[in-house]
């Protein structure tokens, strides 16, 4: 029971928060309620019926199918190419690790309007005629909003691929070094070597990163009406829901969308959670293993594949390395390059004098006016919105994040019935889209006084913060050795031993937690626009970041965004190697 306790406050966030807003979506699809009715006449299927007849709605899946495996896929590949490259240990390695904590730090809203501008230029520049043109074009061949998609799949490739390479770096510095070398002494080929040895060693790595991203992209893309200031009205499913429910009060058919798109989104997390838990048949090598035994563990990864003989290398080691370090160095600057163009595009936009825009040149200032950040320094509605982020944010991550540790301590140490399945389910809750529960949540807020207040949002953020957090204390615990803390009870009692051995040992587990939770908090826009209606309750990203596309207000929202992300960068790249170290610990072991 002591396990069901200690898990009970996180899986009641979960259950009161997610499960029953979508048991109550499911029974609201199934009536004719309007206007934000608690229930309506019973209509059964109806509204399955209508939606599957209506071709915007196969419009909107047709987008989603092409564009979300398209961005993941390529979230994937540039996260993996940047985790190899933070892998190789070389001069400017430092440098390329807080690069890559830039997108994760800077916030989805702005990241939209950094995307969207350099997509589609808000002032005149050189290429502005170009990318018009290339809007046309792409929307008479591909349907209109093609161009909108495309900034927001680059957007997500920049975001998402950051946080993939610090979890395939976790990854990566998992596999033994005398393994590696092994591998490369029996490998045919560098391309031998990456498909055959490390890919099947970073397997749970890749499949955590790509279910990450598909949850990360879907949320991106559903609220693709709310990020673009409601200029992209392609009817994906997240628009079609906010138009029928939320502007015109259809909740019955809205709620009948948001639970169309639950079962492809559970089926992921189902899948992809029976891929990440360990093959138990083949286990890998753990660090205590001979090195006969691992050259042998190799050799058979190698031999799967029938390319297990080496071949002579035509050129002469000398030149191998030089090559090899030149084509590393220069991937290293591209993906630097890649990781800081946005911000310092965002940062000419906040610079720029009236006087040069005529210039036409959008990626160079001559003369940079400043007086936008003398503004932004000014107290006013950015200062009341920076102390609503602390608030709603910090407070759901702290509180969020505790409330996952002693669930995952009491689900893996005391060993309940069904734990490992509640872990699953908290995983899986994840995946719930934002818009399944929005409906319900206005109805539940109405009722208790919670709408329009920081409290609402600090309550609805944990639901962001818990699932995943839990699920990773849970896997780190059932990996951690018991026998430290075992020992630690000898001179105290199992609370002490928790809170001066257990918890201090968990501290980059709790960073890595609260620094993911961060990026997603900062890519929320539905909750946050939805349920905070005026500007006393507005958190930054919804503040400034709606704020700015939809009025145009480049030069000088540019400035206060700049200000505002500042602090989450420095801070990420502070604690990143805590983050990467959090990620090890709870996957190396776990189950």
């Amino acid at each position: 029971m002591t396990g069901y306790w200690l898990s009970l406050p996180a899986l009641s966030v979960v259950l009161g928060l997610l499960a029953y807003p979508v048991a109550y979506d499911v029974v609201l699809s199934l009536t004719s309620a309007h206007e934000f009715a608690a229930s309506g006449p019973y209509v059964g299927l109806a509204n399955y019926g209508a939606i599957l007849a209506d071709p915007r709605f196969w419009t909107g899946v047709r987008y989603f199918t092409f564009w979300i495996p398209a961005t993941v896929l390529l979230e994937v590949a540039v996260g993996l190419a940047t985790a190899l490259l933070l892998w190789w240990r070389f001069w400017g390695r430092t440098l390329l690790f807080v690069a890559v904590f830039v997108p994760w730090a800077f916030p989805a809203s702005f990241s939209a309007f950094a995307w969207y501008s350099i997509f589609v230029p808000p002032f005149f520049s050189f290429y502005t005629h170009r990318a018009v043109l290339l809007k046309f074009w792409l929307e008479d061949h591909f349907g209109r909003g093609t161009m909108d998609f495309a900034a927001l799949s680059a957007m997500g490739v920049w975001r998402v691929s950051s946080i993939m390479a610090i979890f395939l770096l976790a990854g990566l510095n998992t596999i033994p070094r005398d393994l590696i070398d092994y591998a490369r002494l029996e490998a045919r080929s560098p391309l031998n070597y990456f498909w055959n040895v490390l890919l099947p060693l970073l397997r749970r790595y890749l499949v955590l990163a790509a279910m990450i991203g598909v949850v990360i992209t879907f949320i991106d893309f559903d609220s693709i009406y709310l990020e673009s200031a409601q200029r992209t009205t392609v009817p994906v499913v997240g628009t079609l829901a906010y138009q029928r429910g939320i502007l015109l009060g259809d909740t019955g058919y809205a709620a009948a969308l948001n639970v169309i798109s639950l079962p492809v989104l559970l089926l992921v997390a189902l899948v992809g959670l029976r891929l990440i838990s360990p093959n138990r048949d083949t286990p890998a090598p753990a660090a205590d293993v001979r090195l006969p035994e691992r050259s042998l563990f190799v050799t058979g990864l190698l031999q799967r594949s029938g390319r297990g003989a080496p071949r002579t290398p035509r050129l002469p080691l000398r030149w191998r390395r030089r090559l090899i370090f030149a084509a590393g160095t220069f991937a290293a600057i591209l993906v630097v390059v890649f990781h800081l163009f946005p911000v310092y595009f965002v940062y000419n936009q906040a610079v720029v004098p009236v006087q040069e825009l005529a210039l036409g040149q959008p990626f160079f200032v001559f003369h940079p006016d400043y007086s936008n950040f003398h503004d932004a320094a000014i107290p006013g509605p950015l200062w009341l919105w920076a102390r609503n982020t602390l608030v709603a944010f910090g407070g759901a991550i702290l509180i969020g994040t505790t409330l996952s540790m002693l669930a995952g301590y009491g689900l893996a140490r005391f060993k309940p019935p069904g734990a490992e399945l509640l872990a699953k389910l908290a995983f899986a809750s994840f995946f719930v889209p934002q818009f399944a529960v929005l409906v319900p949540l206005y109805a539940i807020y109405a009722a208790t006084a919670l709408d329009n207040t920081l409290r609402g949002l600090l309550l609805i953020y944990l639901t962001m913060v818990v699932p995943f957090s839990t699920w990773l204390f849970y896997v780190y615990f059932q990996g951690l050795d018991p026998s430290v803390e075992e020992h630690a009870w000898l001179d105290g009692n199992r609370r002490q031993a928790f809170v001066r051995i257990v918890v201090p040992m968990s501290w980059p587990v709790f960073v890595a937690s609260a620094l993911f939770s961060l990026g997603i908090l900062g890519s929320d826009i539905v909750y946050g626009s939805a349920l905070a209606l005026s500007d006393s309750v507005k958190t930054l990203p919804v503040g400034l970041g709606l704020s700015a596309i939809s009025l145009d207000e480049w030069a000088n929202v540019s400035a206060d965004m700049l200000v505002a992300s500042l602090p989450l960068i420095v801070l990420c790249a502070i604690l990143g190697r805590s983050f990467v170290q959090g990620i090890q610990a709870a996957l190396l072991e776990g189950a």
